[in-house]
């Protein structure tokens, strides 16, 4: 039994890091890693914090010295942490919807949001890697603003290091753009991100608002991370799988608030504190290595995606969002959309109860949430897709006899009548 959990890192190197770090000797290897970030985008520059969210934070108060418009419009269907750096940096969501066959922003079907006024940039989630619409996006944005004032094209990367569209790395693409490395993703340095500044305007960080991060703070979050891994690892979690299981079925808020982040959305009066770090260099050099593995993992779940769809696409019950199977996206899970909400939830549990940990969209429909009610929303496709939606695991450790095994049991599922 494996986990939906992809860790980049294995628990030995996590042991490995944890000892490298108790007698680290500062040393900085910012350049070398530049150098990494330089082949997928040759003409920014970066800056590094200790989160995705940080570096999003950083880059809206940049925007914000720029212009004096006050509204982001951004993916309804993204994390909800995006949303609240957007309140915390001082400016109002308007959500957007996405495309009805694929996870993307379609600004067609979005005009009336990009005609309103008072929009300083807009926030482009390449949701679980997919990336086909953003030249599109970045056309229209460029028409309009030979005629309006300048808005901003912002581009989440958090899940998409090494996604292409038409050949140019995701990231590189609009104004702006970050990286997030958290432990799930591609690459990670157990926490971290990356802001990119493709055009070059920005001249400093904020002065005094970001520290550097002392060694026990390091060292804390691997060791949470440790755990999380050892919990995860072949042995314990089948153990742990049953309180999952059981946790689901019984609305165990505490815990599932705590282990999964597709929960509980709530939002703090301003950005917290432990937010407010810079990229510890020792982190940096846990990163480096890992992108001469980078395009082979992006391999591999693409290949796994692709068995998914090849075995389930005759299913009349099931959609499948409307992508290329290439390592121009990256695939982070598989995508399956019920048609309807019953029958995801029926075979979200048949798949627990068969003892396949699977997931639901992390990526929440956020102009649902009652804390964002009160901002424009009106994203009928978005429900849809997150109410409708379960991910299949594709990550290296995703076995030939586990893809078979799911798509058993989820063929299964339909033949018995649910």
């Amino acid at each position: 039994m494996i986990s939906r959990f992809n860790f980049n890192i294995s628990i030995i190197q996590t042991f490995i890091n944890l000892f490298k770090l108790a007698c680290y000797a500062k040393k900085d290897n910012r350049d070398s890693l530049e150098k990494k970030l330089l082949n997928y985008y040759p003409n920014s520059n970066f800056y590094f914090f200790d989160h995705g969210r940080t570096a999003l934070f950083e880059m809206l108060n940049q925007i914000k010295r720029k212009s004096k418009k006050r509204k982001i419009l951004v993916n309804s269907m993204t994390l909800f942490e995006v949303i609240n750096v957007i309140i915390y940096a001082g400016f109002e969501p308007v959500f957007l919807d996405n495309s009805k066959n694929s996870f993307e922003t379609d600004l067609d079907i979005n005009k009336a949001q990009l005609d309103k006024k008072d929009i300083a940039a807009i926030i482009i989630t390449h949701l679980n890697g997919f990336n086909k619409n953003i030249f599109s996006v970045k056309k229209q944005l460029i028409d309009h603003n030979e005629k309006n004032d300048y808005i901003y094209l912002i581009e989440d990367c958090a899940v998409s290091l090494g996604a292409k569209s038409n050949n140019t790395y995701t990231g590189s693409i609009g104004d702006f753009s970050f990286l997030s490395f958290n432990i799930m993703k591609n690459i990670t340095c157990y926490t971290g991100g990356v802001l990119i500044d493709n055009k070059k305007g920005i001249s400093s960080i904020t002065s005094g608002k970001y520290l550097n991060q002392n060694r026990l703070n390091i060292i804390k979050k691997i060791i949470f991370v440790l755990i999380i891994q050892i919990l995860n690892s072949r042995l314990l979690f089948p153990i742990f799988f049953k309180f999952i299981r059981f946790s689901h079925k019984n609305s165990f808020n505490f815990f599932l608030k705590k282990y999964r982040t597709d929960f509980v959305v709530s939002i703090e009066e301003e950005m917290p504190k432990k937010f407010l770090y810079l990229l510890h260099p020792f982190q940096i050099d846990i990163l480096i290595p890992q992108f001469s593995n980078l395009e082979k993992n992006q391999l591999i779940r693409m290949q796994n995606s692709k068995y998914y769809y090849e075995n389930l696409k005759h299913l009349d019950e099931l959609k499948f969002p409307q992508i290329e199977f290439t390592q121009e996206n990256i695939f982070i899970d598989f995508p399956i959309i019920c048609s309807t909400k019953q029958i995801k939830q029926d075979l979200f549990n048949h798949l627990l109860n068969k003892n396949i940990d699977v997931k639901n969209y992390y990526y929440k429909n956020c102009s649902e949430e009652n804390i964002y009610f009160k901002y424009e929303n009106n994203c009928i496709n978005a429900k849809s897709i997150s109410d409708n939606i379960i991910m299949l695991p594709v990550h290296k450790k995703v076995t030939l006899d586990l893809k078979d095994s799911i798509i058993l049991k989820i063929n299964n599922f339909f033949k018995e009548g649910n």
